[in-house]
């Protein structure tokens, strides 16, 4: 009979997120913490407590921590390979394209490529190639034949794509209520990413 009050209690815990908080809401939570702590630094417990639920509602919703992290990353993965399997005019529309995902699912993505704890998830994910990898491979374009010129184009390739997240990141500290880049800093940031490949 003693137990009977927790198990209403975590019963009761589901029911409200099934009627009210939703998946969607443990997706934001989830992600705000992923955020700010790290994806190995934030446990369920974490997102159950800044949910006010306990944790058998959240694993109503998702069985791991692993699950939860596929359904926060997955569209943003979705929307990446789908410029990525585009077949843009050039190199700008190319990096333009991107800049308005990364822009537009920036929270999402900034995870992706910048959280060192999921890079082997993300790489299952990608299909077993790292995403800043495939991204930096888009962006390079065909490889030249020298070891030398092939070398510096794969670093200005990975630092292009590291651009992508810092400069978002940037943009968001100054404008935390800002949805998308404005047009000045979509362009400044295509331009950058263009310059750091040393290409227009």
């Amino acid at each position: 009979l003693a137990s009977l009050p927790v198990v209403k209690s975590e019963v009761m815990g589901v029911r409200a997120m099934t009627e009210g908080g939703t998946r969607e809401r443990i997706l934001e939570v989830a992600l705000g913490l992923f955020e700010r702590q790290g994806y190995a630094g934030t446990s369920l417990r974490d997102i159950s407590d800044q949910l006010g639920v306990t944790k058998a509602a959240l694993y109503y919703h998702f069985p791991s921590k692993e699950a939860l992290l596929d359904a926060v990353l997955t569209p943003a993965l979705t929307q990446v390979r789908d410029v990525l399997t585009s077949d843009p005019a050039d190199r700008t529309e190319l990096v333009t394209r991107l800049v308005d995902v990364v822009g537009d699912v920036g929270p999402q993505v900034l995870v992706a490529i910048s959280d060192p704890a999921i890079a082997a998830h993300l790489s299952r994910l990608a299909g077993g190639t790292p995403l800043p990898e495939q991204v930096a491979a888009a962006i390079a374009g065909p490889l030249p034949a020298d070891p030398g010129e092939e070398a510096a184009l794969r670093v200005r390739a990975a630092c292009a794509v590291a651009c992508l997240p810092a400069g978002v990141r940037a943009f968001r500290r100054v404008n935390p209520a800002a949805s998308r880049l404005d047009g000045p800093t979509r362009a400044l940031l295509v331009r950058t990413v263009l310059a750091v490949l040393r290409t227009t």
